[in-house]
């Protein structure tokens, strides 16, 4: 029997030890530069992501966190993993993307602010990064993705992808069964440094948003996998974010990849809900892709799928409603067969204004092709990189 693992997709943490401090340091919200690009401030004057539950299935959110002080609802282990709340990360990549979809920011330069800093995160620890270095039971990702339905969350996170294709007639099910409940579920889109050469699951799955990544300048990251199921993308190059300082002493993380994009993402429909309360989950997705910024190829390509995410438009933007889900029917689905192409979702109305098995997880991030990225000094603490390797099991 195969196994399957899974990889966190960022790039997990080394200290950089001994680099001489830069002619200016940049503070963490100056490295923050998607805020800048996606417009962020005049579109947190709208919305902030208030009354909206997020599920980030990961490695555990660090319960300890200011930058995430009153985002963190009790979550849980599942999977065989033993977690009080799902409020411990001894890995940090869990921690990384909750603040870079709800960090708090507060006061001073150096504090993490996310895209939705209002919203609630709902920490579910899975066996990924750190988690699986002791393996874990068998089991697949219908167990985290149904208690994020039975708990409230709207958005289901998922920042990592599987190492093999075996799609698992339990994870359609689940992915069923949270949409039936009105969860949006969002996924890290690959990362070719790990190795991709096509999305893979879980952001392969019918009903899932996938989420290509894109640069500093909005021009597709290199790292970014064109594929006909990509449906969406942000942000992928050096995405900071908090780490625990239990593993990272200077409390801060910075990577390349898919799984950043994928937190923005899940930030943006927390925005839209947020401001939209009663729009059901299919036309605050079609408000999302309607809104996007067209980018490559006119209309729908595979590498930017709708375009590139423009946060203040999807907020405000009139958008005719639609009545059919933009991805597809909200059934349960057998698992097709691996030889049929991906199936594409339809393009919105324009906008007039997975089993883990005994997994070893690959968090989406990939810093700098395979090398680590300089990091910059702040007041004369290194800060690490979210580094993360391939794992397998």
């Amino acid at each position: 029997m195969r196994t399957r693992s899974a990889v966190a997709a960022l790039v997990a943490g080394v200290l950089i030890g001994g680099v001489p401090a830069p002619a200016q340091a940049e503070t963490v919200r100056e490295q923050q530069w998607w805020l800048g690009a996606l417009g962020m401030a005049k579109a947190q004057q709208v919305s902030k992501g208030d009354g909206v539950v997020v599920a980030v299935l990961d490695t555990g959110v660090d319960g300890a966190q200011p930058d995430l002080s009153g985002a963190l609802l009790p979550g849980a282990g599942t999977n065989g993993v033993a977690s009080e709340k799902g409020w411990d990360d001894p890995d940090g990549h869990g921690t990384q993307m909750a603040t870079v979809l709800a960090g708090r920011g507060g006061d001073g330069a150096n504090r993490v602010l996310g895209i939705a800093p209002k919203a609630k995160v709902l920490p579910i620890a899975i066996p990924i990064g750190n988690r699986a270095a002791g393996g874990a039971p068998a089991g697949t990702l219908a167990e985290p993705i149904r208690y994020a339905a039975d708990h409230g969350a709207k958005i289901i996170n998922m920042s990592f992808t599987l190492t093999d294709d075996e799609l698992k007639q339990p994870e359609l099910d689940a992915i069923a069964y949270a949409r039936a409940k009105g969860a949006v579920l969002v996924a890290a889109g690959g990362n070719r440094p790990q190795g991709d050469d096509h999305v893979p699951l879980p952001a392969r799955y019918p009903g899932v948003i996938t989420v290509a990544g894109t640069t500093r300048t909005g021009g597709l990251w290199d790292g970014s996998i064109a594929d006909p199921t990509v449906d969406i993308a942000a942000p992928a190059q050096d995405i900071i974010g908090a780490a625990p300082k239990s593993r990272y002493p200077s409390g801060f993380a910075i990577g390349s990849g898919t799984s950043g994009a994928a937190a923005i993402v899940s930030g943006l429909l927390a925005l839209i809900w947020s401001r939209h309360p009663g729009l059901d989950a299919a036309n605050v997705v079609n408000r999302l892709f309607a809104t996007a910024r067209d980018k490559g190829a006119p209309g729908r390509d595979d590498s930017f799928g709708h375009g590139l995410i423009d946060p203040y438009a999807a907020l405000t933007a009139t958008v005719p409603p639609v009545t059919a889900d933009p991805l597809g029917p909200l059934g349960p689905t057998a698992a097709p067969s691996l030889s049929a192409p991906p199936a594409t979702h339809a393009p919105p109305p324009r906008a007039s204004g997975d089993g883990l098995g005994t997994p070893a997880i690959r968090a989406a991030v990939v810093g700098g092709g395979s090398l680590l990225l300089a990091l910059l000094l702040v007041f004369g603490v290194a800060r690490p990189l979210l580094r993360g390797p391939r794992r397998r099991r």
